[in-house]
């Protein structure tokens, strides 16, 4: 007899969102029910991927990022209410599990979803947060808050292999003391069957992503230098729950809210370079298909900054800083 799994992923970006539908898949083909309990774009992006299954409008921390390229004040204001968002989402899951008779919840990194009632399983690629150079000194006392919470949950699930070559490096390994963890491989929607080797009719593929404002800024770059150059450029604006497109675009691109499986494949396959930001679910996508990309983190995100130079040095993809971006200089 099937279980009753809720499932609640993390909505900054779509990244949790979207590494969650091979989870997703494999519970309800093993005959589980799953409920799914998210928010904003990745309540949008998973009900148009799963539109029989079960939602609830859940709620989340969301931060606002700075437009400097440091983002630890911001972080740092907005920790008080990220500690109340976490006790809120407690009580909130422990409503869930005993309104809808949950069995398993699995939270893909949010802190706060886990439950007395039910197996609670905590889902995240960073073990070991990095910080900054000049915030060193506070390593320990922030993966000490980090190891607090995930010790709240019976298991750890880290989306990535446990041996060399790992993509997420420093950030999944080693495995932490006294936690029951399980590297359950690398998670994504896509497989090497989706790998074409067609020609490429398109110079780039841009992948947006992110929280806001920085999102926003990287477009503005993109489409600013895409007026001086005639090369074809496609934009995917990772806004699964907006309908309205950018006017006064360029010839010479074209912009997509959001697309399906089956044309995002289409449109890696298309283009000679790939550019994204470089979050951990997005690499796993992109690995799958058998693709590399130039990266450009997200200003301040330091997961995104250790996981670029992390792969520029053991596997050969490229990077540079938000601030140093141009596509005419981009070479792969």
């Amino acid at each position: 007899m099937g279980k009753n799994i809720l499932i609640c992923p993390l909505n900054w970006g779509l990244g949790h969102a979207t590494r969650c539908v091979p989870i997703i898949k494999d519970l309800t083909n093993q005959g589980n029910k799953v409920i799914i309990a998210a928010d904003e774009g990745p309540l949008a992006f998973l009900q148009k991927e799963f539109p029989d299954h079960e939602f609830i409008k859940f709620p989340g921390f969301s931060p606002k990022y700075s437009r400097s390229n440091t983002q630890v004040f911001r972080m740092m204001r907005a920790f008080p209410g990220a500690l109340r968002d976490f006790r809120r989402d407690h009580k909130t899951v422990e409503s869930i599990v005993k309104n809808y008779n949950i069995d398993t919840v699995i939270s893909d990194n949010r802190f706060g979803c886990w439950s007395k009632q039910a197996h609670s399983v905590f889902m995240t690629h960073q073990l070991h947060i990095q910080v900054p150079k000049v915030w060193k000194w506070a390593t320990p006392i922030i993966n000490l808050f980090n190891n607090s919470y995930i010790k709240k949950y019976d298991e750890v699930w880290v989306p990535d292999v446990e041996d060399e070559p790992s993509l997420g490096g420093k950030l999944s390994h080693p495995a932490l003391n006294g936690v029951n963890t399980k590297y359950i491989g690398h998670l994504s929607r896509f497989s090497s069957d989706n790998q074409s080797f067609t020609e490429k009719t398109n110079k780039f593929l841009v992948i947006l992503s992110g929280p806001e404002p920085q999102r926003t800024m990287f477009e503005n770059i993109v489409l600013k230098q895409a007026r001086e150059t005639k090369d074809n450029i496609l934009i995917l604006r990772a806004k699964p729950d907006s309908s309205e497109l950018l006017r006064d675009v360029p010839d010479n691109v074209s912009m997509f809210n959001h697309v399906d499986d089956d044309m995002f494949v289409k449109l890696v396959n298309s283009a000679e370079i790939i550019i994204c930001r470089g979050g951990y679910s997005s690499l796993m996508d992109l690995k799958a298909l058998g693709r590399t990309a130039f990266l450009v983190p997200t200003p301040g995100q330091t997961e995104q900054e250790y996981l670029a130079r992390h792969l520029s040095k053991k596997q050969g993809w490229d990077w540079c800083r938000q601030g140093n971006f141009r596509l005419d200089k981009i070479k792969i």
